[in-house]
């Protein structure tokens, strides 16, 4: 237990003796329920015509990273929150109406709290639960499933998802007060298929959730599981995208240090991008007519064989220029591919650095050949702007929603910025897909389990980035 943790036990034990010392009685109309759901709070025995705020106790999630690379694992600290301010009766009585906000799952303390202190107290259990936006969709369109209550304690912190039987990937709601968003593909062949979300804190389904669990089934009485239908295709469909890309900035915590402090300027527009991106680099402040060598950095090394991962020059990328009589130079140049996130450039003159800029590098799909075949094909696949970081550096690949395993965001050959993979064409003729999900390759903490799975709600819940994921079609035909 941290001090932060000790010092709101202690506080949460202090305002339990003032509430058993006072007359005030708190009553509520369910002791348990779900987001969304109405809550009456009924307050009896207390003075009459007195002013209290009711207060909810609850969570504030982040995830711990040192460094803006190394994952520790989810971090939450105390919040609390006025949820209503009440004056009782002449008797003494408030009534309340309240409706539970998306909020972290588990026990929740609500207390009524005036000028002394804690008047009275009681508590609320939210309930997890998951719903599916339809249950019927076409082929190679998602599935969009939401939990609400998740977490944050080891029981429920995270849930993972299945389609027909096969776990695809896990949800968790660290980030996003237990609120989880995840897309399952809708795989063929059309016809009826089971989508069902199991629960398990060490990542994988725990299959007598609903009969033999100590926690009680998933989602309560809402239903954990549906039938869904998909449908064939209503147009051809596309044959590669990534998620939209989000306006991004590079962490300068992963820009080598420099040789010489000056006056010297370095920046790029825009700061980030996908391979094939034009991005301009400007300095300033240079010696007047001073030649600069411009330096493209990759991160370069091999942690699991006890390489450290270092940021080392590729060259070949960007070129030498000279300043102007003021200091001054512009360059415009394309984005290689090249590894993920930040990309530090630094500008060298007479051999030493004496500024630095980044450009944060983004997912894109470089190769995907062939695009049909039949079973057996080789399916020639490299991704550029998969990063060197433990949150980035495993990319999951899902073929029809059942996972197939990892590839390695970093490498120890300059020559290789790339990840790189070929897969076997399986299945019956007809479209298959190939999904490429973040997930966390390494974490400090050992529970809950969160390596190298598919994380599902990477959309609104992954560490540190909202990383993008990679989509892939490949039709099989027949012999």
């Amino acid at each position: 237990m941290d001090e932060s943790d000790l010092s709101s036990d202690l506080q949460d034990r202090l305002d339990d003796r003032r509430a058993d010392r006072s007359e005030g009685t708190l009553v509520l109309s369910e002791s348990e329920g779900y987001v969304g759901d109405e809550l009456t709070l009924l307050g009896r025995n207390f003075p009459a015509d007195e002013q209290y705020d009711i207060v909810w106790h609850t969570s504030d999630g982040q995830w711990g990273v040192i460094e803006a690379y190394r994952v520790v694992g989810p971090q939450y600290s105390p919040r609390t929150e006025t949820i209503a301010t009440v004056r009782t009766d002449e008797s003494g009585h408030f009534e309340e109406t309240w409706t539970i906000p998306e909020d972290y799952g588990g026990s929740h303390k609500i207390s009524v709290e005036g000028d002394d202190g804690v008047a009275a107290r009681a508590e609320y259990e939210v309930r997890p639960w998951f719903e599916l936006d339809r249950t019927a969709a076409p082929m190679g369109d998602s599935f969009l499933l939401k939990g609400y209550g998740i977490g944050p304690s080891l029981d429920s912190n995270n849930f993972q998802v299945a389609w027909d039987n096969q776990f695809v990937g896990f949800i968790t709601g660290v980030i996003n007060r237990g609120t989880a968003t995840a897309r399952i593909r809708a795989v063929g062949p059309p016809g009826e298929h089971v989508v069902q979300v199991w629960r398990n804190y060490r990542g994988v389904p725990f299959v007598a959730n609903n009969t033999q669990s100590p926690l009680g089934s998933v989602g309560g009485d809402r239903p954990n599981a549906w039938t869904v239908e998909v449908t064939e295709p209503d147009d051809p469909l596309p044959t590669m995208w990534v998620d939209e890309l989000f306006e991004e900035q590079p962490f300068e915590a992963h820009y080598p240090d420099l040789d010489a402090d000056t006056e010297a300027e370095l920046a790029v527009t825009p700061q980030c991008g996908p391979a094939g991106t034009w991005a301009v680099i400007t300095g300033q402040n240079f010696p007047p007519n001073a030649t600069v060598d411009l330096q493209w950095y990759q991160h370069v090394g091999d942690g699991i064989r006890g390489l450290d991962i270092t940021p080392t020059v590729r060259p070949g990328i960007l070129p030498t220029v000279t300043a102007d009589a003021d200091g001054r130079f512009q360059i415009e140049f394309e984005v290689p591919p090249a590894e993920g996130s930040t990309r530090p450039i630094l500008a060298e003159v007479d051999g030493q650095s004496v500024a630095a800029t980044g450009f944060m590098m983004q997912p894109s799909i470089e190769t995907f050949e062939p695009t049909s075949g039949p079973v057996g094909t080789e399916i020639e696949i490299e991704l550029s702007g998969i990063g060197w970081t433990a949150y980035e550096s495993a990319p999951f690949f899902v073929y029809d929603n059942a996972p197939l395993g990892y590839a390695c965001g970093t490498s120890e050959d300059l020559r290789s910025p790339t990840v790189r993979t070929v897969l076997q064409a399986t299945g019956e003729p007809g479209y298959h897909f190939i999904e490429v999900y973040p997930s966390i390759f390494e974490m400090e903490d050992d529970e809950p389990e969160f390596e190298i799975r598919p994380h599902l709600s990477y959309l609104d819940n992954h560490p540190m980035r909202p990383l993008p994921a990679c989509h892939m079609v490949f039709e099989v035909t027949e012999e």
